[in-house]
């Protein structure tokens, strides 16, 4: 029996250095993607020639860029802009890192106005506040709550979103541009899920401790849509534009109005996707990386 055990030990230990491998490879292919675009655009505009090498032309890795590009941007009199990304790079895992591509990727597919990673990098503000989000997340998990906080303030700051560093997000979470979302503290947010902008997970003001919604998978919330308390927003619902959702969201519901009905159900199959969010969602095209 300890034989067998062994073997299987071994096998497995085989299987995640191939899984890790692969990944590894995956994140490759993006990053030369993203170098691609970087020169292609370089070739048709050559003035912005230094921000393109600073940014990207420059950087190690796609993680790198993009910290680079938030730590120039968030800086402060009290935290240099080298100081924020060595703290950025020192704090971040591989399974963050792994969300952060996840997180390129869908701001690159589902918003018509980015289209490219590069451009995502460069400019998505979802997608920074993503990165800073991950960043205090894992602080908070290592007890350094007062740096989390801060940080958290700095991105109110700078980018006009509230998103608490102790609750839970998935990966591949397209966030629009930021302004105006809040994030509860004990909200959870699932894989693929799209934010558009003023969007609230927030609290009742009438409970304590586990007080915010949990958003499953594949969730499309629209602008300024408000969801209140600890209910389940159902996997693959979509949420219309200044809703206010109180009570349980079955799964697939389209949901409207103050307070917000069930008008619809939503049908998707697995290789649905449009630019257009209110009709499709990709549920696919991120599996390669989940599965890892």
């Amino acid at each position: 029996m300890e034989q067998f055990d062994t073997l299987d030990e071994n096998e497995n230990e085989n299987k995640n250095k191939n899984n890790n491998n692969k990944h590894d490879e995956d994140q490759d292919h993006l990053w030369e993607q993203v170098k691609l675009e970087a020169l292609s655009s370089l070739s048709t505009e050559p003035e912005a020639g230094p921000q393109l090498y600073q940014s990207i032309l420059s950087q190690g890795s796609l993680v790198e860029a993009i910290v680079s590009t938030i730590a120039h941007e968030v800086e402060t009199e009290l935290i240099t802009a080298t100081e924020i990304k060595k703290l950025f790079l020192d704090v971040l895992t591989e399974e963050d890192e792994k969300s952060i591509h996840c997180d390129v990727i869908a701001a690159a597919y589902r918003s018509p106005s980015v289209q490219l990673a590069m451009l995502a990098i460069l400019f998505q503000t979802g997608l920074h506040t993503l990165v800073c989000y991950r960043v205090g997340h894992r602080l908070w998990q290592n007890d350094r709550t007062g740096l989390a906080k801060y940080l958290q303030s700095v991105v109110s700051k700078h980018y006009s979103a509230d998103i608490h560093p102790a609750c839970t997000i998935g990966q591949g979470i397209y966030l629009c541009t930021a302004a105006g979302v809040v994030i509860g503290e004990t909200a959870t947010i699932g894989n693929d899920v799209s934010i558009l902008h003023g969007v609230t997970l927030g609290g009742t003001g009438k409970e304590l401790g586990d007080r915010h919604p949990k958003v499953e998978h594949g969730v499309v919330l629209k602008d300024c849509a408000t969801i209140l308390g600890n209910i389940k927003v159902g996997t693959g619902s979509l949420i219309m534009a200044k809703s206010i959702v109180t009570k349980p969201v079955p799964p697939l519901s389209i949901m409207r109005g103050v307070p917000a009905k069930v008008v619809g159900t939503r049908t998707l199959t697995e290789d649905a996707f449009d630019s257009d969010l209110e009709e499709h969602l990709a549920f696919k095209y991120l599996d390669e990386w989940k599965n890892l």
